[in-house]
């Protein structure tokens, strides 16, 4: 078998493994030229309370005569097995599809190989924003309910499209198809259940138009560990609050993540710093621009001293006339002696003397491995032999400006004579 299957899911949380479950769930299957083939979705029954409404939209009375996924649990196998699972920031999507299915008594073992269109959008669209909707519109696709696991499904699918016909149908992760399509899936030799498929009977939740219009113009971040977290950090926000549940959910994702606690506090003041420059692009912070400020500084964590420096750098910037956020962020990035650092295609500096340079601050040098810290590219869109093997790998792709910033603080800590 091939092709794609492009699934989307809607939650009652963050965490399966705090018992979150699926409330909805969309397929849609692509040919291996980027064809929609067939579509399907319904509600999910999750045996508990819906959780945040606000966001998906879906009530309790919507999911009282909707199949259990212990139900629906071998049509998704049928729809995976032998195929390629696709979603937009599949590590989320996956860590609760594999959840479920062991709940069903369907395990397949690790969890499987899956093509994330996020995390491939650095490399075929020019637009920063991580979000669904803007690598939508940065395709000219349309979506319309976001938040509604049929419709994202649907234009992740368009989406996937647009990168095979970019690629002219020769996609750059070979190694993702072939470890995807081998997967293990077990066989499923008993009768399939009848199941009646419940559709939602409202429209899903629309985000706040400032803080959408804000998240579309910060920075991606190099580290698709760290573009995952913000993704669903980011859905959490959504409401406004951030209760214990989530606060633990998500230190459980940045633990899985490998995000240590020093890497998530790096990432929530440069997320907040992102979001002032944002809001003094324009020479103004409007009343309703600073509280909402206020209250991401407050949802993150930070204190009002946090959020006065990162307006007071994010000023200095916009009165220098270079305010905006840089489209890529390192702030999760420390290098460590011994870490391993590639580069591709032609450098402003000469790749010798970048070379030379980092084996002399005690940093190792190469080809690009599972193992590598991060790729140093002229482009980060690059789609070059070693780029798409780091996007495979996960390996962060950062350009040259970045990768100067961090060696040179690895310097002042490693090659810094001691008194």
């Amino acid at each position: 078998m091939s092709g794609y299957t492009v699934i989307d899911v809607e939650t009652t949380g963050l965490s399966p493994e705090r018992h979150d479950r699926i409330v909805e769930i969309g397929v849609v299957y692509v040919s291996d030229e980027g064809h929609i083939q067939d579509k399907w979705s319904t509600l999910v029954n999750p045996g508990r309370d819906v959780g945040p409404t606000r966001i998906h939209g879906i009530s309790a009375s919507d999911v009282l005569g909707a199949p259990r996924f212990e139900d629906l649990a071998p049509y998704v196998l049928r729809a995976v097995a032998g195929r390629t699972i696709v979603a937009h920031n599949a590590p989320f999507d996956l860590r609760f599809l594999t959840h479920e299915m062991r709940r069903a008594g369907i395990d397949g073992g690790d969890r499987p190989a899956a093509l994330c269109t996020m995390q491939w959008s650095t490399a075929y669209l020019d637009a920063p924003s991580r979000r669904l909707i803007d690598c939508c519109h940065a395709s000219g696709i349309q979506l319309d309910h976001a938040h509604s696991a049929l419709a994202d499904a649907t234009a992740t699918a368009q989406l996937l499209g647009h990168y095979l016909s970019l690629s002219d149908r020769q996609p750059p992760w070979d190694e993702i198809l072939q470890s995807s399509r081998s997967h293990p899936w077990p066989p499923f030799d008993r009768p399939y259940p009848r199941v009646g498929m419940v559709s939602r009977s409202a429209p899903s939740a629309v985000e706040e138009a400032w803080m959408g219009s804000v998240v579309s113009q910060m920075p991606r971040a190099a580290d698709a560990r760290t573009d995952s977290y913000l993704a669903v950090l980011e859905t959490a926000m959504l409401d406004g609050v951030l209760d214990e549940d989530e606060q633990a959910a998500l230190v459980s994702l940045a633990v899985e993540s490998g995000l240590t606690r020093q890497h998530v506090l790096r990432i929530h003041h440069q997320y907040v710093l992102d979001m002032a420059k944002v809001a003094t692009h324009d020479h103004v912070v409007t009343a309703a621009e600073h509280a909402e400020l206020v209250r991401t500084s407050q949802i993150l964590g930070l204190g009002p001293d946090d959020l006065e420096h990162a307006l007071a750098v994010a000023w200095r910037e916009a009165e220098a006339g270079h305010s905006a956020p840089r489209r890529e962020s390192t702030a999760d990035i420390t290098l460590e002696t011994g870490d391993r650092v590639s580069f591709t295609g032609d450098m402003a500096v000469d790749r010798p003397v970048w070379e030379a340079r980092a084996q002399t601050a005690g940093l190792t040098t190469g080809g690009v491995t599972k193992k590598a810290k991060l790729l140093v590219a002229s482009d980060p869109n690059s789609l070059s032999s070693k780029a798409n093997k780091a996007r495979s790998y996960g390996v962060p792709i950062v350009s040259e400006g970045a990768f100067d910033s961090l060696l040179t603080d690895f310097e002042r800590t490693t090659l810094t004579p001691t008194v």
